[in-house]
């Protein structure tokens, strides 16, 4: 196998099991699949010929690996503790991702990752990269119980109060900032992407297009449209790199398709069709599969303009980003 570009299910299920775990291979008509389980709750590998075909065979060699897990019935977790699970997880990890997802009157937990083996990937790094996932998996597992409970009310509060002390009539900058940097830590999109505004303006904190960058995508990761608008606007401007462009133009057709009518609609509209005509038709394509692929790191079922609850402050437009 050393050298190798392809396997085959029953190579990928004795790595499974070379690292301790049973691996039960299934062959369906339209999909085959190996099945596992860690810290008792169950997981799916799925080998793949390509993006969207299975492998159905035992014979049959796939080029790539799906991993996917889903933890059910998580009605004993409160969802705060699962949304900090996903913070916590997703920013230290670049290979699995984790979300939250509605189903039915619960949630599950889904944890997902994709692996192309590469030509010429040696045995050990495919091994390595099988391990990372299911070592990934159980702990987060071990995590989720430690995971601290998040009081979502009383971050659209403390939003709401950063605004006012920013642009209301008691105006205390410095404790907005703490406001803003404590709820972004936490994963609250809206102060993300208003944390990110002041670091691209250079307004009470000094001008840094990474760190705004930075948060502008975290608010995005939770699928914050306006960080989808403020993420294109940055990449489009920052520098001719054209994968730069490309990822603007992704952005920009997240944010075209995304946000309420409005100035920032407008403005993301120009900045799309300007990037339309900037880059190749291949590469913009290539920004539009990216854009129809994209899912949030998590999907809330609790969003700002909920209610009952706190009424949200509405911010006040910038000249820069609107």
């Amino acid at each position: 196998m050393s050298n190798f570009m392809k396997f085959t299910v029953p190579e990928l299920a004795n790595a499974i099991k070379s690292l301790g775990y049973k691996a039960k291979e299934i062959y369906e008509e339209t999909y085959s699949l190996i099945e596992s389980a860690a810290n008792g709750r169950s997981f799916m590998v799925l080998p793949m010929i390509a993006e969207s075909e299975f492998v159905l065979s035992s014979e049959a060699e796939a080029l790539c690996i799906r991993f996917k897990a889903i933890w059910y019935d998580m009605d004993d977790i409160e969802e705060s503790q699962v949304d900090s699970l996903c913070n916590w997880f997703n920013a230290s990890q670049s290979f699995t991702k984790l979300y939250r997802k509605p189903y039915e009157s619960s949630f599950n937990i889904s944890i997902e990752a994709d692996l192309y083996v590469l030509d010429g990937m040696s045995e050990a790094a495919f091994q390595n990269r099988v391990e990372a996932f299911i070592r990934s998996y159980e702990f987060a597992m071990k995590c989720l119980e430690r995971c601290t409970y998040v009081d979502k009310a009383a971050m659209l509060e403390r939003h709401n109060k950063a605004i006012e002390m920013l642009h209301g009539d008691c105006e205390d900058p410095s404790e907005a900032i703490h406001a803003y940097r404590l709820n972004s830590h936490l994963g609250f999109a809206g102060s993300q992407n208003n944390f990110g505004d002041l670091f691209e303006i250079g307004e009470l904190v000094p001008k840094d297009d990474l760190l705004a960058m930075y948060w502008y995508t975290r608010a995005s990761e939770r699928g914050e449209p306006t960080a989808y608008f403020s993420l294109a606007s940055l990449l489009a401007k920052s520098t001719d790199n054209t994968d730069s462009k490309v990822l603007a133009a992704q952005y920009a057709i997240l944010a075209c398709a995304y946000l309420p009518e409005g100035r920032n609609k407008a403005s993301a509209v120009e900045i799309n069709d300007a990037l339309k005509s900037e880059l190749s038709s291949y590469l913009y394509e290539l920004a539009e599969s990216y854009a129809a692929n994209f899912k949030p790191i998590y999907e809330e079922k609790w969003t700002l303009s909920d209610s009952p609850g706190p009424k949200v402050t509405v911010l006040p437009g910038s000249d820069l980003l609107n």
